[in-house]
């Protein structure tokens, strides 16, 4: 039986594939395209999916509040803190050791005496509230700082209650630069008639010093423009009821707002850049109101001239000449690093040398409001 013939493998086979060889990785490898195959191609050639393929492609999440875009203006509003990069001390580390060395060892009798010359200022009582204003010649002076570290300062030190009210008619900054924010406005305040300073506090926020604020914005939003009326309608209200009031007035001098507080205040706080234009427009606004009646306006003002960077070329004593010879009290408040963020002040970061000038200013402003008449 002959046997039948083993199959012998085809000579047609195709040959053995070769493996793929792994491909260099470019520098120029374009990863959004290959997480995202869509980017760079026209929607137009990509063939359009069925809803149920495009379910079972990727399935739908759940449709939150979250997920929807925000209306136009429903935007929470950004705490002013998150927008500081750093929050840094007035003073650098090295000068704040110094300074403690100093006073372990005996030295600073100087600012003792003033301290406790200014301490025993801040005693006195008063005759009836007394009303400081501040204002400036054109914006960007410093002003409400100035606005916020006085106030504040008169809080810490007085017994009685001390109020900062914001007289910027359009978006005033003073409860930003004071840490405080209210859903109640002057606006809400005026012509109503409280039986007691606990129904007038409703309207008013309050700093962890103890200064009571009243705002111009509601929620840090702008409230509307207001009148010098219903400005001193909402004062009025409540400014029997505080020791003194500080006021952050707008920028300018001449609008009738802000003449109308200044007219009505027992001192002035004028606040200057530390620089030839700034010491010229103090100069102008004094010249101003001896021109216009207002000689007494000067007796009682104090002229603060701040720096907003390190160095300032300006020759400061011929402007403090030029200024003093008005017979006013002339204060340099020096560059601080913590005001300078414009955010809330916290006065233990605010430099010594910041805070003695501060003093200082309070002291001036305070002793000439004492002795002004009662208006």
């Amino acid at each position: 039986m002959t046997p039948e013939p083993v199959p012998q493998p085809s000579t047609d086979a195709p040959p053995e594939q070769p493996q793929p060889v792994a491909q260099p990785t470019h520098f120029d490898f374009d990863w959004s395209a290959a997480v995202n195959p869509l980017i760079g191609v026209d929607t137009a050639d990509v063939p359009e999916q069925s809803a149920a393929e495009q379910s079972a492609a990727s399935p739908a999440a759940p449709a939150t509040a979250e997920q929807q875009p925000p209306a136009v203006g429903a935007a929470a509003p950004v705490p002013a803190e998150e927008l500081v990069r750093k929050n840094q001390h007035g003073d650098p580390l090295a000068r704040r050791m110094g300074r403690n060395v100093r006073r372990a060892v005996g030295g600073g009798s100087r600012e003792a005496r003033e301290m406790a010359a200014f301490v025993e200022l801040m005693q006195r009582s008063v005759p009836s509230t007394r009303q400081i204003a501040i204002a400036s010649v054109r914006g960007g002076a410093g002003k409400t700082t100035m606005a916020a570290l006085v106030a504040t300062e008169l809080a810490r030190h007085r017994q009685d209650r001390v109020l900062a009210a914001d007289a910027d008619a359009e978006l005033g900054s003073l409860p930003l630069r004071l840490g405080v924010r209210s859903q109640l406005s002057l606006f809400d305040l005026a012509g109503q008639n409280p039986r007691s300073f606990e129904e007038a506090a409703r309207f008013l926020s309050r700093t962890p010093e103890g200064l009571f604020v009243l705002s111009s914005t509601r929620g840090g939003r702008i409230a509307g423009e207001f009148t010098l009326e219903t400005f001193q309608s909402a004062l009025n209200v409540v400014a029997r009821y505080v020791g003194a009031t500080v006021i952050d007035c707008g920028a300018g001098i001449l609008t009738e707002l802000n003449r109308g507080v200044v007219a009505a205040s027992h001192g002035l706080v004028l606040v200057t850049p530390g620089t030839v234009d700034g010491a010229l427009s103090a100069r102008g606004a004094l010249e101003w109101y001896a021109a216009n009646e207002q000689g007494d306006l000067l007796r009682r003002t104090v002229i603060a001239m701040v720096s907003h960077a390190p160095q300032v070329g300006a020759d400061l004593h011929r402007a403090h000449q030029m200024l003093t010879a008005w017979g006013l009290p002339v204060v340099f408040v020096p560059y601080d690093r913590h005001l300078a963020t414009g955010s809330s002040v916290d006065m233990s970061k605010v430099s010594a040398a910041a805070r003695s000038s501060v003093t200082r200013i309070v002291h001036e402003v305070f002793a000439r409001a004492l002795t002004a008449p009662t208006r």
